[in-house]
């Protein structure tokens, strides 16, 4: 226990205190008898209750800080003089009404790492004094509409939760001197304007505000694997709707960049060299909010540990490096060169160690997480911390079920070397062909307009087409039709 007494004439009363990873259930009695306290650290400890705390009256600063505490502890707005209040760390999920409006001079208040999606409308009962809030780690999908209310607010903290869009009042109404948003999937400002700070955010408002936006769909895809995979080929075909033959001595150099567009979304394909020698400057290219397609030649892959490190795991640190929230879509090539045992086979090794580096990262994150919590002097490595549970919040996402099977998409040889006799749809040959869905709308797109065209319906799958008529009188009518779509589909 630390402690600063306030000596009064003859009495000694303790007037800040501090009782920190003592493992503490309860409030001590004795703490409770000692009116006098201004100041009162409970950090690290096990509280879920805070039982007689309102007899603390004259409480100005209240750390509750990695407890276990669930349920908001209503006894808290007795304490009417409190300044700061600090309840970060705990399990807390609903804050009720009728708090806040009780700290009238509160200026200081840390909610995060918590399980908190919404904030009590009488928060703004401390618009007049607030200057700090902290709402970072939690689960909330905007940005709570009371905050807007605290025009006192000069420091506001909200990395790492849902948040899509910021309101454009949070930075024309406010007076605010630190913002910090990382962590969240932004759409509205986009992320890299937000990483500008303040001034940026607010010069983008201003933009939008003397000039009409327009909406911009694109999609970045990342094309990533080592040389002689197959990545020129995939971007290639699917932009020309055909199988396009890449000579090796025309092998990509750097980064080709190209367009591909359907409807109104474009593709942005980056296809990147697999050369050795390109690795050094690939990472400043690879970029948040991206489809990565990581594309893995089955021909060469070994069941070993040294294939997958080359092949997969190369390429998987370094999108946990550069973008941790990525889409990765891994695509095997080449496996008409594989016996169908061995083509599943190398995609279950794939898939499983893929699985055990998520799970080692996971461990390995908490694990260090947990030793700087149980520092003595956690409170220095605050920044490191926080990047810690930054990273844990993050994970790849492997697309897996019915669109792609065992997570891994598969392209024979003979599709990446040898074109088909159709222009369009997806050749007979390519029976082990599987892409996701997406790919696999681009693929078929021009057949489906075809069809639909001729006043028909139709259902695509892999390898498959199936057309669907219906008739009320003259079946040979139906027939005709269904000749004329086969007709324009051979053109």
């Amino acid at each position: 226990m630390a402690w600063h007494r306030l000596n009064q004439g003859q009495e000694d009363f303790l007037q800040e205190v501090t009782l920190s990873t003592l493992r503490l259930k309860v409030l001590p009695p004795s703490l409770l008898q000692n009116y006098h306290i201004e100041s009162l650290n409970l950090d690290r400890n096990k509280l879920k209750h805070l039982n007689g705390i309102s007899k603390l009256c004259n409480l100005k600063t209240l750390i509750l800080s990695k407890n276990e505490i669930t349920d908001f502890p209503e006894e808290i707005k007795k304490l009417v003089h409190l300044e700061k209040l600090e309840l970060n760390q705990n399990q807390i999920r609903i804050i009720p009404e009728g708090i806040f409006s009780c700290f009238a001079k509160l200026k200081h208040l840390r909610l995060n790492n918590n399980r908190l999606d919404v904030l009590p409308k009488d928060l703004a009962a401390c618009s007049g004094t607030l200057q700090y809030l902290n709402l970072s780690n939690n689960l909330f999908l905007a940005i709570p509409p009371v905050v807007l209310e605290l025009k006192r607010l000069q420091e506001f903290y909200v990395q790492n939760n849902m948040v899509r869009q910021l309101p454009a009042e949070l930075f024309k109404e406010l007076s605010l001197k630190m913002f910090k948003v990382n962590g969240n999937p932004l759409r509205e400002p986009p992320y890299e304007v937000c990483a500008g700070g303040i001034k940026q955010i607010i010069s983008y408002f201003d933009q939008l505000q003397n000039c009409p936006a327009e909406e911009d769909r694109r999609v970045k895809t990342m094309f990533l694997g080592t040389s002689l995979a197959g990545k020129s080929t995939i971007c290639k075909s699917l932009k020309e709707r055909q199988v396009i033959c890449i000579p090796e001595e025309e092998r990509t150099v750097g980064i080709e960049i190209s367009k591909f567009q359907i409807q109104d979304f474009t593709f942005l394909f980056w296809d990147f060299a697999g050369q050795l020698e390109y690795y050094v400057t690939h990472h400043v290219f690879i970029t948040p909010q991206a489809l990565v397609i990581l594309v893995i030649n089955f021909q060469q892959y070994q069941l070993s540990n040294d294939s997958f490190k080359e092949l997969v795991e190369f390429w998987i640190n370094n999108l946990f490096m550069r973008v941790p929230n990525s889409v990765v879509l891994p695509v095997g090539t080449h496996i008409d060169s594989c016996c169908e045992r061995e083509v599943e086979e190398k995609k279950q090794h794939i898939m499983s160690k893929i699985q055990a580096m998520l799970e080692e990262r996971k461990t390995r994150l908490a694990h260090f997480i947990a030793n700087v919590e149980n520092n003595e002097e956690s409170e220095f490595y605050a920044d490191q911390w926080n990047r810690l549970k930054e990273m844990e919040s993050c994970s790849l996402t492997i697309p897996q079920g019915n669109d792609i099977i065992s997570g891994v998409a598969i392209i024979t040889s003979e599709m990446l070397m040898v074109p088909p006799p159709l222009l369009l749809g997806i050749s007979s040959t390519s029976q082990y062909l599987i892409f996701s869905a997406t790919l696999f709308t681009i693929y078929v797109k021009l057949l489906g307009e075809v069809v639909q065209r001729l006043g028909l319906d139709c259902h695509q799958y892999a390898g498959d087409t199936q057309l669907f008529f219906a008739f009320l009188v003259d079946p040979m009518e139906a027939a005709e039709t269904l000749n004329q779509c086969l007709e324009a589909v051979l053109e």
